[in-house]
């Protein structure tokens, strides 16, 4: 066999509680039982002869290999899915493929994604690809027609709009703003004590929390909670961890719902932006333009 693969419905579960951190919440989500999820997790680490997460007493993380493999299971499983619809409900003309990367697709995207279908079209079939950053400029489809790039400077076409200037603050939830208050509500120069949680993967020019000590003046040597992947930091943040540091337009999300606040009354405003630009493929075609008109109107 040239494939030799776990079965989807592991890699299913595997994604669902490495995104959760939570077996429970995995099996809520899929419909199935917590020792479901349990007993796809211990095939799947046999199978792989590794641990795939930290086991504490209230509490999962995924290892060092858990999130490599992670990264690689949502990627192939996203791009799987985009196809699959992809081909099955729409002629080539009636499709639009962007490219993102998984953080973007699930913050940015995503609450936006039935007022872009509107604004292109209920006939058109939306594929969303998503890319880790590490490779996303090697690994460039030709099918694709509009990509997500975050840069320090504009690049150099006509044909990208500014999605989101960067702008961020740091959130935390309710509970971890109550049960420390009277530092939360002191300077910030103050909050050093507190536990901050960090993104750690490779920085491609995103502001970090050294820029937003340096933007507000002070200077911090906080203890750091580090975390690969964005989407896990702020349901870190959520769960009452730490402190984050939350983007302009990733987070409305969780601020409306209130599972975070923030704790600056502005944002801290850099001169960078994530942008969206039209590949080759996508000047040519009038639903890109459209797709990237409605970026451009919904920038926050």
């Amino acid at each position: 066999m040239k494939y030799r693969l776990p079965s989807t419905s592991a890699l299913v579960a595997f994604e669902a509680a490495a995104r959760h951190c939570n077996f429970s919440r995995a099996a809520e989500e899929l419909h199935t039982s917590q020792s479901a999820i349990s007993r796809h997790i211990a095939e799947l680490e046999s199978r792989l002869g590794l641990a795939l997460f930290r086991r504490f007493k209230r509490k999962l993380s995924l290892t060092d290999q858990g999130d490599q493999y992670y990264r690689a299971v949502v990627t192939s499983l996203d791009t799987i899915s985009a196809t699959t619809r992809a081909i099955s409900n729409a002629p080539k003309s009636d499709l639009l493929t962007i490219a993102c990367t998984h953080e973007i697709s699930h913050l940015f995207l995503m609450p936006r994604y039935e007022d872009l279908q509107q604004a292109i079209g209920e006939n058109i079939v939306i594929r969303i690809m998503t890319y880790e950053y590490e490779t996303y400029s090697d690994n460039l489809d030709s099918s694709i027609d509009i990509r997500f790039t975050y840069q320090p400077q504009k690049p150099n076409s006509n044909t990208c709009v500014v999605v989101l200037p960067e702008a961020v603050v740091p959130v935390c939830s309710p509970g971890f703003l109550q049960a420390h208050k009277n530092i939360l509500k002191t300077d910030a120069a103050n909050w050093s004590t507190l536990p901050f949680l960090l993104n750690t993967r490779k920085n491609f020019g995103w502001a970090t929390w050294d820029e937003w000590f340096e933007y507000i003046g002070a200077q911090l040597k906080p203890d750091y909670v580090a975390f690969y992947n964005y989407i896990y930091l702020l349901e870190a943040a959520t769960a009452g961890k730490g402190l984050a540091l939350g983007w302009k337009g990733l987070i409305e999300r969780y601020l409306n719902s209130g599972a975070l606040v923030t704790l600056a009354d502005q944002y801290a405003e850099f001169d960078r932006a994530l942008y969206a630009e039209l590949t080759q493929q996508g000047e040519q075609m009038d639903i890109a333009a459209k797709c990237l008109e409605f970026f451009k109107k919904t920038q926050i």
